[in-house]
C-alpha cells in the first residue's frame, strides 16, 4: 500500500544522511520550480503530529529529500494533540494538526516561550464508514451519528438498539438489526476533535441543556479507538455491520475495503468527493495545518523545506496524497505568515 511504503521511506530518511548532490536553489514559496539539488544544504528535520497530515509530509519530505540528499527527514504521526504536546516541551521544530491548535495548546507552547508560525495547508473531508459489502445503510444525518455513537448510545450493541434515541432525535431510522461496532481515532486524534465539532457537537450540546447527556463526553466511550488509520479500516471491514469515521483520502484509498456514506448535515445527503470537500457541500470537511516553532525559522534546512511545502510544486502533493488544495486565498495567508514571520493562529 502507498502509505506504509512512504512511511518506510520516512523511516530510512530519519536514519541515513546521504552526501552529494548537484547545485540548484531551494523552491521559493509561491514559486513553480523544480527541486534541485543543493550540495550545500544539510540538518535534520522532525515532524510530528497528525497522523491525517503525515501522508502529505511523507510525500514533500521525499521530494525534498531527492534534491537535498544531505537533510535526514522523521515523520511521525501519532496524532495531533500529541504534536501539539511535543512543540510544547520543545521536541520538534515542526508539527502537523488535523486542526486548528486549541487555545490551551497555544498557552502551553507560549509559557514554553515558543512562539509559532500556523500554516494552513489543505482541506480534508472526514468519511464515514462501514464495510465495502453493507447494503444496509447508505446515508446517515447528524441526528443518526449522534444516536449511535454519541454519550447517549453508549452500551448500544445492536444498530436496532438507537431507535428509540433516533426517533426522539428526529432521525432517519429506524435502523435494521445488525451488530454495531464502532471502529474510530482516539481522543490524541485531531480527526476525534474535528468530528465531534462538526458532526456532533450540535447535537450533543442540545441533549445537555436538556438533561440528557453528559456534559464532559461527547462520544460514547465503548468503541474500538485507535491513533492508526490502518487498524480502523481492518476493524470496519472486518465486520459487515460495522461503523467508523477516518480521513477522506484515507478512507477513499481503501475502497476496496470500506464503503464511504453519505452524509446528511441538514440540506440532503452528500457523497465526500474532492469536489464535495473543496466546495465545503460535503458536511464534514475541515482544514489541515502545520506549524512551525518560529526559532527554527532561519534554520537553513527547515526554512528550504518550508519554501519547498508553500511553493506551487509543493502544493501538487497535496492532491497526490488524497487532499484538496487551498483557496488562492488561504494559501496567499499561508505564504504570509512564513515570509513574514508572523506568529500565532491567523485564521
Amino acid at each position: 500500500m502507498r502509505m506504509n511504503w512512504l512511511k518506510l521511506v520516512a523511516t530510512l530518511f530519519a536514519f541515513a544522511l546521504v552526501a552529494a548532490a548537484c547545485g540548484g536553489e531551494s523552491a521559493e514559496a509561491g514559486t513553480a520550480t523544480g527541486s534541485g539539488a543543493d550540495d550545500q544544504l544539510s540538518g535534520s528535520i522532525s515532524v510530528t503530529g497528525s497522523s491525517t497530515v503525515e501522508p502529505i509530509t511523507n510525500l514533500l519530505a521525499e521530494a525534498f529529500a531527492e534534491a537535498h540528499p544531505g537533510v535526514a527527514f522523521s515523520v511521525a504521526g501519532p496524532g495531533s494533540g500529541d504534536g501539539h504536546k511535543a512543540a510544547a516541551a520543545g521536541e520538534v521544530p515542526v508539527w502537523n494538526s488535523s486542526r486548528q491548535i486549541q487555545d490551551s495548546e497555544a498557552a502551553d507552547i507560549n509559557a514554553a516561550g515558543i512562539e509559532f508560525i500556523e500554516l494552513r495547508v489543505a482541506i480534508d473531508g472526514i468519511s464515514v464508514v462501514t464495510a465495502a459489502g453493507n447494503d444496509a445503510i447508505d446515508c446517515l444525518s447528524f441526528e443518526d451519528l449522534y444516536s449511535l455513537v454519541g454519550d447517549e448510545a453508549t452500551g448500544f450493541g445492536d444498530w436496532a438498539d438507537a431507535n428509540t434515541l433516533n426517533a426522539e432525535l428526529g432521525g432517519t431510522g429506524p435502523f435494521s438489526s445488525g451488530a454495531l461496532e464502532i471502529f474510530a481515532p482516539g481522543e490524541e486524534s485531531g480527526t476525534f476533535d474535528s468530528f465531534i465539532e462538526i458532526a456532533l457537537e450540535h447535537v450533543w450540546e442540545h441533549r445537555v441543556e436538556e438533561g440528557h447527556a453528559d456534559e464532559n463526553f461527547a462520544v460514547r466511550p465503548d468503541y474500538n479507538a485507535s491513533a492508526n488509520d490502518n487498524v480502523i479500516i481492518d476493524g470496519v471491514s472486518g465486520n459487515q455491520t460495522s461503523l467508523g469515521w477516518v480521513g477522506f483520502a484515507f478512507a477513499d484509498e481503501n475502497r476496496d475495503k470500506v464503503k464511504l456514506l453519505e452524509v446528511d448535515g441538514g440540506d440532503g445527503c452528500v457523497a465526500p468527493t474532492p469536489e464535495t470537500i473543496a466546495s465545503a457541500e460535503f458536511p464534514i470537511a475541515r482544514f489541515l495545518y502545520t506549524y512551525i516553532d518560529a526559532a527554527y525559522a532561519s534554520d537553513p534546512a527547515v526554512k528550504a523545506f518550508v519554501d519547498f511545502m508553500l511553493s506551487d510544486e509543493g502544493q501538487t502533493y497535496v492532491v497526490d496524497a488524497g487532499y484538496v488544495n487551498l483557496s488562492p486565498a488561504d494559501l496567499e495567508q499561508s505564504r504570509s505568515n512564513w515570509n513574514n514571520l508572523t506568529t500565532g493562529p491567523t485564521f
